[in-house]
């Protein structure tokens, strides 16, 4: 054969189905696109030099994988049903005298063809789009944004690999599918259908089942922590049941509306009924998972964009102080009056007087699993599992124990305690015991419950339900806890004596904040690590100004995260609603070629068309609307983890988002339910 015969058989194949190809090329290009641009940024120098650019880059670096193994899956899906469009032409070009490897070679000049298309295309956008995505993302993160233009060649050179690799993934699958497939059934694979399947109630029932408990585990639980753990196994219970009545549940229905005559037995209604009965074991894998597709772009949208519109709200819950110091102590004993007046001056020398509402306290905090009044600290160890069923997580409390002479000066009591008595303030449901016992030491009587607190808590010193204990004799109470604990030998649990230090600095700049942080820092370490002060094991000190870069760093990246992978997820869910169309549309149009002769007019198909459409076609849509009602609570939960806990605006942000996906959805679906009309209505053939 001549030079270059199978080249031209490749791009006249890939010309005469440019329908198919198109579509299919741009999606591609798009994965090798967002890929670059990933990558890209988490190498960006700028992450190096910027606050908070270390967990960016870590973010970034977990999006570019989260793509990377999207494209593999959606690559493979996509293609093979490409595979199944060009099965009848091989067919006959393998009758006409070609064999296997004349087919081969066809494939191969395809693929490097889709590959080389892909990898320019996306290259060439993803450096054209690298420095609009950063100054976006400096943007979302509140830094500076920096003009010059970097070309990284590490993620040239990962694109070219891993899109490189797929390529050659979908030849070798594609060759393998041709080189066992006989002419004849290539020949026969448009037209060969599948049967009617029946009624599987067993599956359907399963499906509302797993459902049922999935959305069930979402409004039950109460606890964020409990919720970050089972957030991935309700998911999954998601994921398995939507495939199980799409597949099981849309077939039974589809034969409850047979079985009902005033509806089935309508022009508009009968044939796109039995149609869709008569091949929607595959169409249910198809709505399945556009359904959750759609899901978790609702879900991914509404939440990332609630952390980064909630930011200002949660990084003043997550820093409710512009300074705050933590000394800890080798033992309780070392907590004296005098190591709290030592840190308070401290401070005050190198905020140079400017402090205001300075609060001093110490406290010995723990956490243990509680059950009636008791709480078993040995108990974190064994229940602190991913394996742990829910109720046990909510059981699990931070304990904070406070001396009463401290709580009295800083709320400007006169509160007296005997010893063995304790006040104790929940931040969940009110404490409803009489007596208070931490095991292994001796039971306190409650006196009472206490309304406020002196300080301001973080959102994460209120992830799980914490107990602050006030006590008269916290030298001798904290010293039997840290006994205790000492001869637990649990390496997750801890009893840790230390000395606070809160205190805003109004007027004071974000870069003298952060100077002045790092001089107490400075001064504390040296006295450590000099071995003057023995005693002090180990201090921290956070600041507003310091984690805001961090904080809007990582929320920013998120949101961004989060952005770039619904764009990813709805390409690919109007793919597939694309594909789905033309498929069935090639395969009902012998069927309503028929009809037509026998009488059905253009405007009964076009009523056909949009009964199907209304039928099932907007079932996902309505599904991901279900399925994110009910993921309401774990999203809330998760976002509060985060330090966000402002519920209107979560509310709104999926309102907007789920009627901003509405919009997207109707339209792809009216586009492409006109290419279904076109072909199922003019008899189009496909070359």
């Amino acid at each position: 054969m001549k030079q270059g015969f199978y080249l031209r058989l490749a791009l006249d194949g890939m010309r005469k189905n440019k329908r198919l190809y198109l579509p299919y090329l741009l999606t591609c290009s798009g994965m090798v696109t967002m890929f670059y641009i990933l990558s890209s940024l988490s190498y960006s120098p700028l992450m190096k030099t910027m606050r908070g650019g270390n967990s960016m880059s870590m973010i970034l670096t977990l999006g570019t994988f989260v793509i990377a193994l999207f494209a593999l899956l959606f690559l493979f899906y996509t293609n093979a049903f490409l595979a199944r469009r060009r099965n009848r032409e091989f067919g006959l070009y393998n009758i006409l005298g070609m064999n296997k490897q004349n087919l081969a070679r066809i494939l191969l000049w395809e693929t490097l063809l889709s590959a080389v298309f892909a990898l320019v295309v996306g290259l060439a956008c993803g450096l054209l789009f690298s420095k609009l995505a950063e100054l976006f993302l400096l943007h979302m993160a509140r830094e500076q944004v920096g003009y010059a233009f970097y070309v990284e060649p590490k993620s040239i050179l990962a694109a070219l690999t891993f899109f490189g690799a797929i390529f050659a993934l979908i030849l070798i699958v594609s060759v393998a599918r041709v080189g066992i497939s006989k002419p004849l059934d290539l020949l026969k694979s448009e037209t060969a259908g599948e049967k009617p399947p029946k009624a599987n109630w067993l599956f359907a029932l399963a499906g509302v089942a797993i459902l049922g408990a999935a959305y069930y585990l979402a409004v039950t639980i109460d606890e964020p922590m409990t919720a970050v753990f089972v957030f991935f196994i309700a998911v999954l219970m998601v994921i398995v049941a939507t495939y199980l009545l799409f597949i099981a549940g849309s077939v039974v229905l589809c034969k409850l509306l047979q079985k009902k005559k005033s509806y089935y037995y309508k022009s508009a209604h009968f044939v796109s009924v039995s149609s869709m009965a008569f091949r929607m074991k595959r169409n249910g894998a198809g709505l399945a998972s556009i359904c959750i597709l759609a899901t978790m772009v609702l879900v991914m949208l509404s939440s990332t964009s609630c952390l980064y519109f909630g930011g200002d709200d949660a990084l003043h819950g997550q820093c409710p102080y512009d300074m705050m110091a933590r000394l800890r102590l080798s033992t309780p004993a070392s907590c004296t009056e005098e190591t709290l007046a030592e840190l308070r001056s401290m401070a005050q020398k190198e905020t140079l007087g400017r402090e205001e509402g300075m609060i001093a306290f110490t406290a010995l905090d723990t956490s243990g699993y509680f059950e009636n009044g008791t709480v078993d600290l040995d108990g974190v160890a064994r229940y602190v599992d991913v394996s742990t069923p829910h109720s046990m997580l909510e059981r699990i409390r931070s304990i904070y124990v406070l001396p009463l002479a401290d709580y009295n000066r800083l709320m400007g009591t006169d509160l007296a305690l005997s010893p063995g008595e304790a006040l104790i303030w929940s931040s969940g449901e009110p404490y409803e015991y009489d007596t208070f016992t931490i095991k292994g030491c001796r039971t306190l009587r409650v006196n009472g419950a206490l309304t406020e607190l002196p300080m301001k808590l973080s959102t994460s010193d209120t992830l799980v339900t914490a107990y602050f204990v006030v006590v008269p004799d916290w030298e001798d109470y904290a010293t039997e806890i840290s006994v205790f604990v000492e001869k637990l030998h649990q390496n997750l649990l801890t009893a840790a004596a230390r000395q606070y230090c809160y205190f805003d600095l109004p007027g004071v700049s974000d870069d003298e904040q952060i100077k002045i942080g790092q001089t107490i820092y400075k001064t504390v370490s040296d006295q450590i690590n000099d071995g003057k002060r023995p005693e002090w094991i180990g201090f921290g000190v956070g600041t507003l100004a310091g984690d805001r870069s961090d904080f809007f760093g990582t929320y920013g990246s998120l949101f961004f995260i989060g952005i770039i992978l619904s764009i990813a997820f709805i390409a690919a869910a109007a793919l597939i609603i694309y594909y789905k169309q033309l498929s069935e549309g090639y395969e009902d149009q012998r069927r309503f070629g028929i009809m037509q002769k026998v009488g059905m007019t253009k405007r009964e198909i076009k009523s056909t068309v949009d009964s199907q459409v209304l039928t099932v076609f907007f079932a996902p849509l309505l599904f991901a609307g279900l399925h994110l009602a009910f993921a309401f609570p774990f999203v809330e939960k998760i976002v509060h983890v985060f330090g966000v806990t402002n519920r209107p605006l979560l509310i709104l942000t999926n309102i907007v988002c789920f009627f901003a996906f509405t919009i997207f959805y109707v339209f792809v679906y009216r586009e492409t339910a006109k290419a279904y009309y076109a072909i199922v209505s003019n008899g189009e053939e496909r070359r």
